[in-house]
């Protein structure tokens, strides 16, 4: 894996154009549960769509995308460091957090799970499994298993989140056309399916 280019929010903000390199959108609804896709946009395909469509009417979401043409990887902060201030604002103020990442793998549809909220990653688990879906639940050891305690989805008001890694072939799967203007209107029935599942597992205020 590639180190970042930039260490923190500030630093790319520094360097990159809003709402020509990269755009921010969030919404604030009264539940405790928020939806997190800080690699949205060309970073990490389809996360951004997974958040704002598990969201729905009832609960929060944040987004941070990437809208280059190319290099969008160049805007890629890692959960442990990614620092912008709304996001870390609007999760302070949730209990529940579901963070979407991807993985650069074409050749298996299949989602790793891991954060620090062990009892709704194990929900997560259980429902997508239930659902046909190809899911793990990664060890604390594993380099993607986001229980830091500096991870983005683990800095809610109950210090704990969860982290889901979706490989590239599953991500794909959920668009008919996996392209940045068509992933809205395309969306498959995998992909209902899939966010169908993971929001069963939610506790609700």
């Amino acid at each position: 894996m590639m180190p970042d280019k930039y260490a923190s929010f500030s630093e790319l903000a520094s360097y990159e154009v809003y709402n020509q390199d990269y755009k921010i959108q969030f919404e604030i609804r009264p539940s405790n549960i928020i939806m997190l896709a800080i690699h949205g946009g060309g970073i990490e395909t389809g996360t951004s769509e997974l958040a704002v469509g598990l969201a729905g009417n009832e609960y929060s979401y944040y987004i941070f995308e990437g809208l280059k043409k190319s290099g969008n990887a160049d805007l890629h902060i890692t959960s442990t460091h990614f620092d912008e201030p709304h996001a870390l604002t609007i999760i302070s103020k949730e209990d529940y957090a579901v963070s979407f990442h991807g993985y650069n793998d074409k050749s298996e549809k299949h989602t790793k799970i891991g954060g620090a909220d062990k009892a709704l990653r194990s929900k997560v688990h259980e429902a997508l499994v239930s659902k046909g879906f190809s899911t793990e639940i990664l060890s604390d050891q594993d380099r993607f298993s986001g229980t830091s305690p500096r991870n983005i989805t683990n800095k809610t008001a109950r210090r704990m989140g969860v982290q889901i890694e979706i490989s590239k072939a599953q991500r794909e799967a959920f668009f008919a056309t996996n392209t940045r203007n068509e992933r809205k209107n395309s969306k498959t029935q995998e992909f209902f399916e899939y966010i169908s599942a993971i929001r069963s597992a939610f506790p609700l205020r």
